[in-house]
């Protein structure tokens, strides 16, 4: 560092690339993937498996091919501009805040869906309370850790947890598992069997999570301070930044494994969980549904391995659930934070800031609890959330490549730009959600 009329000059360093500079660097990957590896993988998949065999199989290859380029545009979107994306919707008018807004209160139906997932694991386990009260204490625990700021704890313990729940599901899958080319020829694209239009339409709804998560994960990014986040938060404090040649080269592998590698396995993963369903649910006739959604899951393994593997099955779906609904709490908060004080600039201080983020969360709470004793059903209230948020998808996807494409102005930015091939798939994937949307609606209620 050099002083300059008491500033500095600083140099900043390419990061490494190695194993564990990977590591530290995963982080709005890891905790977009958390958004998924929930009701997507506990709830969907074996339902999934044990309704129609392998006929879905190809929905969840289907959906994460789809959906690949939103994610990856809006983490790169802030890797280059160093900004939030939201900045870029708003540049498109008002209107897409106001959209967001609207999107974070239908979301209550898919928080409440998913606290009740949580809550018939944990039903399956502790019967002593109703699956109704296990909603509510779920919801009220989120709130007290995000409010109390201790999650940090929670989330190493829940990931170790996920951790054992995804080994238990691959060693069953290992012993499980019907010959391959049973289930392989299942990835080439089908119609939905009849009868299994709303769980086709959740499918691509939440697999590999919902979009609205795009822009969390640019959030997340600007609070990691990864790439040119970094370099303009010492540029505003007046600092002159020397980047190394190799900085932002080094970033964006780093940025590309983080997605890459979080966004494989939740693909792998959530088809061995359909897989697995089929080869163990289905040939009992057993469909995940009501409160006994844990129990009946739990029987994939317990049918392995034997009654001793319950509680580390349980706790790891509590584990993932719960992750989930913290996620989406947190993310959509602050998603609707953001969008709020760029409507109304003079509530964008601390204090505004701080009632915003928490007042989304307490009507979350108490619409949440609303649903959880009107329709204590965990596996619809999650399906109808599903659909609702492939609806919106579409939209989240044409404004997320439009900021990549409106933005990125310069010489180093448009140099940066993702290749013709992810722009092309991106556009197949946002009118393909569009197509799958009328397809879904027109033939549920057509």
């Amino acid at each position: 560092m050099a002083a300059s009329g008491g500033k500095e000059t600083i140099k900043l360093k390419a990061p490494g690339t190695g194993f564990m500079d990977t590591w530290r660097a995963m982080g709005p990957g890891v905790a977009a993937a958390m958004t998924g590896i929930g009701a997507s993988h506990i709830m969907h998949a074996p339902t999934a498996g044990a309704k129609y065999g392998y006929d879905l199989l190809w929905v969840i290859l289907a959906a994460y091919i789809l959906k690949y380029c939103a994610f990856e545009f809006a983490h790169r979107y802030t890797m280059v501009k160093g900004e939030t994306i939201i900045n870029a919707y708003h540049r498109n008018g008002n209107w897409p805040l106001w959209f967001m807004i609207f999107q974070g209160f239908a979301n209550t139906v898919g928080i409440a869906g998913r606290a009740l997932g949580c809550a018939a694991m944990l039903w399956a386990a502790f019967p002593f309370m109703s699956l109704e009260l296990w909603g509510t204490a779920i919801l009220l625990i989120v709130i007290a850790i995000l409010w109390i700021g201790s999650y940090k704890a929670v989330e190493s313990i829940c990931k170790v947890l996920i951790i054992i729940f995804a080994l238990s599901c691959f060693i069953a899958f290992a012993l499980q598992a019907p010959p391959p080319m049973e289930y392989l020829s299942r990835l080439v694209p089908t119609l939905p069997p009849i009868g299994a239009m709303l769980l086709f339409g959740s499918m691509f709804g939440y697999f590999p999570t919902t979009l609205e998560v795009a822009p969390m994960q640019s959030n997340w990014a600007v609070d990691k301070k990864v790439g040119m986040v970094k370099v303009n938060e010492l540029r505003a404090q007046g600092h002159t930044v020397d980047m190394d040649k190799n900085y932002m080269k080094n970033s964006l592998t780093l940025f590309k494994r983080d997605m890459n590698i979080t966004y494989f396995i939740s693909m792998i993963t959530g088809m061995i969980f359909l897989i697995v369903g089929a080869s163990v649910l289905n040939p009992m006739g057993l469909v995940p549904a009501g409160s006994q959604m844990g129990a009946t899951i739990a029987r994939i393994y317990t049918d392995t391995f034997g009654a001793w593997i319950f509680p580390v099955i349980i706790a790891g779906g509590v584990a993932a659930l719960f992750s989930t609904v913290f996620t989406y709490f947190d993310g959509q908060a602050r998603v609707t934070e953001e969008c709020t004080v760029r409507l109304f600039k003079k509530w964008d201080k601390p204090g505004p800031r701080k009632l915003i983020y928490r007042g989304m969360q307490v009507i979350w709470l108490v619409a949440g609890v609303g649903i959880i004793y009107g329709l204590p059903k965990p596996i619809f209230v999650v399906q109808v959330a599903s659909v609702m948020a492939l609806a919106f998808s579409p939209v989240l996807y044409w404004l997320t490549i439009k900021a990549i494409k409106d933005n990125f102005k310069s010489d180093f930015e448009r140099e940066l730009l993702p290749s013709k091939f992810m722009m092309a798939m991106a556009w197949i994937g946002t009118v393909s959600l569009v197509g799958l949307t009328v397809y879904v609606l027109y033939m549920k209620f057509g």
